[in-house]
């Protein structure tokens, strides 16, 4: 099988296991929210539901994109919520491609390379849907130790992407 039937076929259960629900308590949310691996998926509890889940953003004001990140990467204060980064990874630089207006370029340590199948796609889109909130990001495009994933079946990921169905349960919602 090659690379990119594995990676759509990742994408489509991700969307399946994906549902935006929120849980039995609901949160206000904030104008700003890191999104994490849910505690269901994390406990592996069976049956559908949401994969990923958010809390909010605390810093002051208009996040940066490199605020946004550095919050991501240290992981959630909530014990319901788990961080899909393997331990170590740091941010190396968050930029705006020049030559596609809307796109930045996040460069992180190669702990990140690590990642690959679901849990790679899992992480992407923890990082895609928290800076897709930020004014003018149009899309992400993530590197681990200077590298593209060749698991990747494309580079450029959006927030359109992760609209996330509950198939099984008839819900559709968005991420944002």
């Amino acid at each position: 099988m090659n690379k990119r039937r594995i990676v759509s076929l990742l994408l489509a259960a991700l969307m399946l296991l994906s549902a935006c629900g929120s849980g039995s308590e609901e949160r206000e949310r904030g104008e700003y929210v890191l999104y994490f691996l849910s505690g269901s998926l994390v406990q592996g509890e069976s049956g559908h539901g949401p994969a990923l889940d958010w809390e909010n953003y605390t810093g002051e004001g208009t996040p940066t994109p490199e605020q946004l990140l550095e919050a991501l990467l240290n992981g959630p204060t909530l014990e319901k919520l788990a961080s899909p980064f393997p331990r170590g990874v740091s941010l190396r630089q968050c930029v705006w491609d020049e030559e596609r207006p809307g796109v930045l370029l996040v460069s992180l340590s190669e702990q990140y390379g690590a990642l690959m199948d679901i849990s790679l796609t899992l992480a992407d889109y923890c990082i895609v849907l928290t800076l897709s909130q930020l004014e003018g990001v149009e899309g992400v495009e993530i590197r681990a130790g200077g590298y593209t994933s060749d698991y990747r079946s494309h580079q450029l990921l959006t927030q359109e992407e992760a609209l996330m169905t509950d198939v099984l349960a008839g819900q559709t919602s968005e991420a944002s």
